[in-house]
């Protein structure tokens, strides 16, 4: 039977602004970009910066220093990553402005704050991860959030091309970021809508006119509903056990990670899989939403205390356990090792506040079960569609390193650790859960034999999951399966 190796362990208000962007001379704009929307053009946005924009300057400028000094490789320019933010933004708008104060937005005649919202990642080693994140919270000037667009991609440093990767990653992420500004309907809307925009501009779009007449209300933060997705029941199985975590919410402690917005509905979507698909009692669930370190250790325990409250409830022998986790991972400073991030955890601190990979697979493999699966929809570079998890740490200096899986567990993930665990492009889920729980609700079942094996489970994902990050994001991601610990 043929399975992929696993090569790792599986595998966006409007902030409070710095002193600001500093928008340089007009220039011609991008030239790679297409032709957007023509009713944008007649919009004027006034740009504020959040503290996260100004600790990407701040990485990039250190980097710079350390180059002018002869003590790194020339590597990203300030002045280059200033240029190309702005030439994207002045492709697509009618004026853009450095904006010091968002309530003085009318007396300065902008229609649009936009927050400016950046993630670096400078990858100075080869082998290691340069990856860039632009987003924009558009705010009307009552200060209503209109909408929150954004552009992320990585790519592996090869062969000493560290300013290359950088700037390719920087590049393409405003690609996406031009691109899904033209697919906006809210802005669209609010544009079509601008007193100075004539019928015939409002229509002549580079991109199918949409029937929007007004702005679109902001929607929810987390996406809530599950995939749709009909299981075959099966006899109830009162043995088994489930543990489902759906960590989306990671802004309530404050440590700037950033969220993960379709956790919940991925959640949701796997709690209805166990119970209808697989058979086990509602009330064999254990199910968290935005679950923090103390919650992890008290349902898989420690490295002191390894019963936690899963182990409590397997009857010997005769359980099944499935766990499932939707949300961060990342790695650690020291030798890499990965972790799953809490909700209450700080980026900086992982290895103090995370909880262990290694850990959650060895008390798993020490439970008196039947059989033991962990499915993890997360990756563990750091980086994430959302943004960077390692927000005050610089990430060069990770090499993840893959726990062994004991051949007691099976795993199934989102991809290898060097991979971005992707969304559907409105958020509602992640991809990886998405067609996952599709193919086990019988579209996988290329045999028709009412079962879905590995090898279907395979290919089924190779033709969905990693077929759509390409073609959304231009990215590699290739679920991993190991099976008794063993590929």
């Amino acid at each position: 039977m043929r399975r992929l190796l696993l090569a790792m362990a599986l595998a966006a208000g409007l902030a409070g602004c710095t002193e600001g962007w500093d928008a340089p001379p007009p220039q011609v704009a991008i030239a790679q970009l297409p032709p957007g929307p023509a009713a944008l053009r007649a919009l004027r946005v006034g740009v504020v910066a959040n503290d996260s924009y100004a600790r990407s300057v701040a990485q990039i400028q250190a980097w710079e220093d350390r180059a002018h000094a002869g003590m790194a490789f020339a590597g990203p320019s300030v002045n280059r990553f200033n240029q190309r933010i702005y030439d994207t933004l002045n492709s697509r708008f009618n004026t853009v402005v450095k904006l010091a104060d968002p309530a003085k937005a009318a007396e300065q005649g902008v229609d649009l704050v936009m927050t400016l919202d950046t993630r670096v990642q400078l990858g100075q080693a080869t082998f290691s991860t340069s990856a860039v994140t632009i987003s924009g919270t558009f705010a009307d000037r009552s200060g209503r959030v209109v909408d929150t667009v954004a552009g992320s991609q990585q790519a592996m440093v090869t062969l000493m091309n560290f300013t290359n990767r950088f700037n390719e990653c920087l590049d393409e992420a405003l690609k996406q970021f031009a691109q899904r500004l033209d697919d906006s309907r809210a802005l669209l809307a609010l544009a079509e809508s601008h007193p100075s925009v004539p019928p015939a501009a409002a229509t002549a779009q580079a991109v199918p006119p949409r029937a929007v007449t007004a702005a679109a209300a902001p929607g929810p933060r987390f996406a809530e509903a599950p995939v749709e997705a009909r299981f075959r029941r099966v006899p109830p199985r009162p043995d088994d056990i489930a543990v489902v975590i759906g960590n989306a919410d990671y802004s309530r402690a404050g440590k700037d990670i950033a969220d993960v917005r379709p956790a919940h509905a991925d959640a949701r979507g796997m709690r209805r899989y166990v119970v209808e698909g697989l058979g086990v009692r509602d009330g064999n669930v254990i199910y968290l939403e935005d679950a923090t370190g103390a919650q992890m250790m008290r349902v898989f325990g420690s490295r002191e205390h390894r019963r936690g409250q899963l182990a409590d409830w397997v009857k010997p022998g005769r359980s099944r356990v499935v766990v499932y986790y939707s949300g961060h991972g990342a790695p650690g400073r020291e030798g890499g090792s990965p972790y799953l991030v809490p909700v209450d955890a700080d980026g900086a601190r992982i290895e103090i506040n995370g909880y262990p990979l290694s850990l959650l697979y060895e008390n798993l493999a020490a439970l008196d079960a039947e059989s033991v699966t962990v499915v993890l929809e997360a990756c563990f570079s750091g980086m994430a569609q959302g943004g960077s998890v390692m927000t005050r740490a610089s990430p060069v200096y990770f090499e993840v390193k893959a726990p062994p899986v004991p051949a007691r567990l099976t795993v199934i993930a989102a991809g290898a650790a060097n991979q971005v665990a992707s969304w559907e492009q409105d958020g509602s889920a992640g991809l990886f859960t998405k067609y996952f729980l599709k193919a086990m609700s019988g579209e996988a079942d290329a045999d028709r034999d009412g079962k879905v094996g590995f090898d279907e489970l395979d290919r089924y994902l190779k033709e969905t999951l990693t077929y759509y990050a390409r073609r959304y994001y231009g990215r590699d991601q290739q679920a991993q399966i190991v099976a008794g610990g063993r590929p």
